[in-house]
């Protein structure tokens, strides 16, 4: 059987004509766990056109990619919904398989109601929460409250109307986007942690502290903002010997390394970009504390990875993020004091940062591949009954 996969997310035609991920996420080993079950997969889904672009960790070609046209903003969609949905339908209506739409995005929102016009089941990979993503300081927007309340509302209805869902929670997207009670339901984390550590990581006394947080730039939904304003703090109040690096690409880069240097941080702070997966593995390897203080979250990848490292991890108490981080270490959306409270427990007490790096490397192994493969295998089973 194969499989129609429906996402807002962003593809870019590239050098020679190939096609890349916007996000490495997207690239091939994503792929690779749907074909698994499915002859083949269709992919429907924004297409950028950039003829210089070519990096080799976000190909593309294990799947067929059936392009939209590309919008950047809500007032864009809008603009060529009419268009956009012309596209949508005609991919729809000739495919024969199963069909998976993750989430209700602008995308999303307009299939689901094509396959509820036509009687086409579909199932439902719930990745994020509208809710959170449009709360009040997650970003400015002139639109923010109604376009909050739109897209939860289309969430909600779309998990009603599905055949079957996967979540990416445990518990959290449950609660706000409950389904049938006859629907199929289950959850799975979009990380798969293949090699996780068996060794309690150590903090070396009146060593540098090495933080990381890793998440894009392109919105300020990962609050680097609030990160700096945590290192300067706990730079102040406690030890100038900390640095912080920030692996992710965006918009506001410029703008964070500004802010960097303003705040006295020029020898504290690092942003590297985007880099190769290896590169990633290389710097939690080296680091002591992973930061993550979103403004709002789904189930962060970059924690799970982090904690397959052996790092205690500090996380904002949002989304999916509570459902991974031990409860001593969550902290309040934007509270700077909270963390720098934090960072300063984990770098006193050695015996307590052992203890928490034993939690994460526990934590880590229920995201082990063999335990997230037969729940997503039972959810493509599922599907294709449909």
């Amino acid at each position: 059987m194969n499989l129609l996969f429906i996402t807002d997310a962003r593809f870019i035609k590239g050098k020679g004509g190939k096609y890349y991920s916007g996000e490495a996420s997207f690239s091939n080993t994503l792929w690779e766990r749907y074909l698994k079950s499915f002859d083949e997969v269709q992919v429907i889904g924004r297409v950028f056109e950039n003829p210089l672009f070519s990096i080799e960790g976000h190909i593309v070609n294990n799947v067929k990619i059936l392009p939209v046209i590309p919008f950047e903003s809500v007032f864009s969609f809008v603009i060529q919904i009419r268009e956009i949905r012309r596209l949508i339908k005609s991919y729809i209506v000739d495919f024969e398989g199963a069909i998976i739409i993750r989430g209700a995005g602008s995308l999303g929102y307009l299939a689901v109601k094509i396959c509820k016009e036509l009687d086409i089941p579909f199932a439902l990979e719930l990745v994020g929460d509208p809710h959170e993503v449009y709360a009040p300081g997650v970003i400015k927007h002139p639109l923010r409250p109604f376009l909050r309340y739109l897209f939860t509302q289309y969430q909600k209805k779309a998990a009603l109307s599905c055949s079957a869902i996967l979540y990416v929670t445990k518990n959290t997207l449950q609660r706000r986007y409950p389904v049938k009670e006859s629907v199929f339901s289950t959850y799975a984390s979009d990380v798969f942690i293949s090699e996780i550590s068996f060794e309690t990581k150590v903090l070396v006394p009146n060593k540098k502290i090495e933080l990381i947080s890793i998440g894009s730039l392109d919105q300020m939904y990962k609050a680097p903002d609030i990160a700096l304003k945590a290192v300067k703090l706990f730079k102040e109040k406690y030890n100038n010997n900390i640095h912080l690096t920030w692996l992710g690409k965006g918009h506001f880069k410029n703008d964070m390394e500004i802010m960097a240097q303003e705040l006295g941080l020029r020898h504290n702070v690092s942003f590297m970009g985007s880099v190769s997966s290896e590169t990633v593995k290389k710097l939690l390897a080296e680091s002591d504390i992973f930061l993550l203080v979103s403004r709002t979250e789904g189930l962060p990848r970059a924690i799970i990875e982090a904690m397959s490292f052996g790092l205690p991890c500090i996380g904002t108490n949002i989304g999916g993020i509570p459902e991974l981080i031990n409860k001593d270490l969550l902290v309040d959306v934007n509270n700077i004091n909270q963390i720098v409270d934090k960072l300063y427990l984990l770098s006193q007490s050695f015996d307590y940062y052992s203890c928490m790096s034993s939690y994460s490397l526990e934590k880590a192994k229920e995201f082990s591949f063999s335990e997230l493969e037969e729940r997503r295998k039972l959810f493509f089973e599922e599907i294709k009954k449909l």
